[in-house]
């Protein structure tokens, strides 16, 4: 009995979530009043359908993750969005963590419907990368992108809002996540 419960009381130890995290303390965040804005997209900026949080891990590794969810609506233009910035204990970690990323994408993405279209004649930084446009019976409706630097990990997807001409990747994205490196929970 007390094997069992030394296991529970580690499994609930094993994370520490914090969900007042400050968003504005992370500028390689692109916040959805940033989308809005540049896209004249409208979408819900009083908060509500927004979440920050960091999670910290027993092994050491960290994430911010940042999610505005808002698919069923009538006021506003629906639309999932969500970051997920990761630092791991070490590289092998992240490659590791990486290809999990990629193949849950696969998964995912091969069912109901879903989809997804590789673009590759982007030049992503980092020592790999993902990036493709999402697709629902056919039609575009959002990216998924990846990108891992050492052992650090940026993921970004999107329901509801994507790019033709991949400007929301390569003006709006790449140029806030290309000190990935430097990514460090702030106090």
């Amino acid at each position: 009995m007390k094997k069992i419960l030394f296991l529970l009381g580690l499994i609930f130890c094993s994370c520490v979530s914090d969900d007042t995290v400050d968003v504005s303390k992370y500028p390689i965040v692109t916040t959805i009043k940033e989308i809005s804005d540049i896209y004249e997209v409208d979408l819900d900026l009083s908060g509500k359908s927004e979440k920050c949080s960091i999670n910290t891990y027993f092994d050491g590794s960290v994430e911010l993750e940042y999610t505005y969810d808002l698919i069923e609506t009538d006021i506003y233009s629906p639309l999932y969005y969500s970051i997920v910035i990761s630092k791991e204990r070490n590289v092998a970690e992240a490659k590791k963590a990486y290809q999990l990323t990629n193949g849950a994408y696969s998964l995912v993405t091969s069912s109901f419907g879903q989809g997804t279209k590789e673009i590759k004649d982007i030049n992503l930084p980092g020592d790999d990368s993902f990036y493709a446009i999402r697709t629902y019976d056919g039609e575009p409706n959002g990216v998924l992108l990846t990108i891992r630097d050492g052992k650090y990990i940026y993921n970004l997807i999107t329901s509801g809002i994507y790019t033709e001409d991949h400007s929301l990747i390569e003006e709006v994205i790449l140029p806030e996540i290309e000190n990935l490196k430097m990514f460090t929970v702030v106090e």
